[in-house]
């Protein structure tokens, strides 16, 4: 795309494209991924060109908005405040150009798209004054970068909520671990069938990403780039593996199912540990997955079979005890709503929208799926309790009250599987552990 008028006209329509997408998730707090495909439906003129500047310009803004945020329109950060439904945002779109540029340019980009270079001469900036950054320069060196651009203290702390560090368990290093990291781009995980794991890599590569097996955890494929649409190949179609992050992948493991074994996914979402079960099982035994969204159970059951997974029941399930499962299942899987702060990295837009105090009703509402799955549990069964969350209430607190009022159940130690390191029977997986999300996991056996 060298035409300067079609390069001008691209910039104006996706940047008004992202600014929109901005007032639904920041002012009206609807996740950034449903609004953009929201977005994308509505407006098919939209290429893979376009989708991809709006897109990587988006997440980008959203991931450096602790700093961006000094830029932009005073009304924007008024109705961000309100939470209006029906913001005054009358102001020239143009007020986020610079943002918008200076984005691309701390995700540490060697070069920019045609319409970013737009963006930023738009809002006064020289190409010659900017260098670019090496794509792992630490944050203070982005910080200095950004400093002539911003009127305002810049703080590493600013680009978390304020409250953050108050909820984990973490020394100096570590916090400054999870500030570096959280500002990283994670990868595309994939977890591969057993058999079938030289196809789909020759296929990945023929489609421009290069894909690399993890050393320790055998069926798990990084991917640094997405060349195109990955569940529209044909190794994607015939199940020979699911995207799904590796911190996501050890869960199963630690679960340990065996072949001809009964067990239960009680919060299954859209399915991935449940898939992941019933490969372990070998198609042998059974998996019953539930979760009180039942169209989730429907993406499930096309899922499961694509993937070729008889095994597999379903049933919804909300939240209550269940006097007719007592005692009935081998092993118990508890992957409860959380917070999500394991996954502020892929979906920062939720380091900005979701409040402190909702953090308690998520462990009240843990606790309460946690004790009613328990009672299903065979005696001398496994029970394992998940979160995709960093934050202490929503996990080691949760197995510290548990243990309290369940005589039933003791901790049962393992070695995580990503790590490798022996365990009490909790586990917390952190973004810098593999380039990947943060993941909580404890692991219960019923002694009586």
């Amino acid at each position: 795309m060298n035409n300067p008028a079609r390069i001008a006209s691209q910039a104006e329509h996706c940047a008004k494209a992202v600014a929109n997408v901005l007032v639904e998730t920041l002012i009206k707090r609807k996740p950034a991924d449903r609004s953009l495909s929201s977005l994308y439906f509505q407006h098919r003129e939209f290429g893979s060109r376009d989708r991809r500047l709006i897109s990587e310009t988006l997440f980008s803004t959203l991931r450096w908005w602790g700093w961006l945020k000094n830029l932009a329109p005073k009304k924007f950060l008024e109705a961000m405040e309100k939470q209006s439904e029906n913001p005054d945002l009358d102001f020239p779109l143009s007020q986020f150009f610079l943002i918008f540029s200076l984005a691309w340019y701390l995700e540490g980009k060697n070069e920019l798209p045609p319409a970013a270079n737009v963006w930023f001469e738009v809002a006064g900036g020289k190409r010659d004054d900017i260098k670019f950054l090496p794509q792992d320069a630490q944050t203070l060196l982005r910080k200095r970068y950004l400093k002539p651009y911003v009127n305002a203290q810049l703080n590493d702390l600013d680009l978390i909520p304020s409250w953050t560090l108050n909820h984990v368990n973490l020394d100096k290093q570590d916090q400054d671990a999870l500030l570096e990291t959280l500002q990283r781009r994670p990868p595309v995980w994939l977890r591969l069938q057993p058999d079938d794991q030289e196809k789909v890599i020759q296929e990945l590569k023929k489609n421009d990403c290069k894909a690399e097996l993890h050393p320790t955890l055998e069926n798990a494929v990084r991917l640094d780039f997405v060349g195109g649409n990955l569940k529209a190949l044909d190794s994607f179609k015939k199940g020979l593996f699911e995207i799904q992050d590796i911190a996501s992948q050890c869960v199963a493991y630690i679960c340990n199912p065996k072949p001809g074994q009964q067990w239960w996914d009680a919060c299954a979402g859209g399915g991935g540990k449940t898939l992941h079960l019933a490969t372990l099982m070998q198609n042998k035994g059974s998996v019953l997955a539930s979760d009180i969204r039942t169209h989730k159970l429907q993406e499930l059951k096309l899922r499961a079979r694509r993937a070729q997974f008889p095994n597999i029941r379903y049933k919804e399930w909300k939240g209550k005890d269940m006097p007719t499962f007592k005692n009935l299942f081998d092993g118990v899987l508890v992957d409860t709503p959380c917070s999500c702060s394991g996954t502020w990295r892929r979906n920062p837009d939720l380091r900005w929208t979701m409040p402190e105090n909702e953090i308690p009703d998520y462990a009240a509402l843990q606790a309460q799926l946690l004790a009613n799955a328990a009672n299903t549990v065979k005696p001398n069964g496994t029970l394992v309790y998940s979160t995709c969350s960093m934050f202490v209430d929503e996990n080691i607190n949760i197995v510290n009250d548990f243990l309290q009022t369940n005589q039933s159940f003791e901790l049962q130690p393992f070695t995580c599987p990503l790590t490798q390191k022996s365990t009490d029977g909790t586990n917390q997986i952190w973004y810098w552990d593999a380039d990947c999300d943060a993941m909580f996991t404890a692991k219960f056996v019923r002694v009586n």
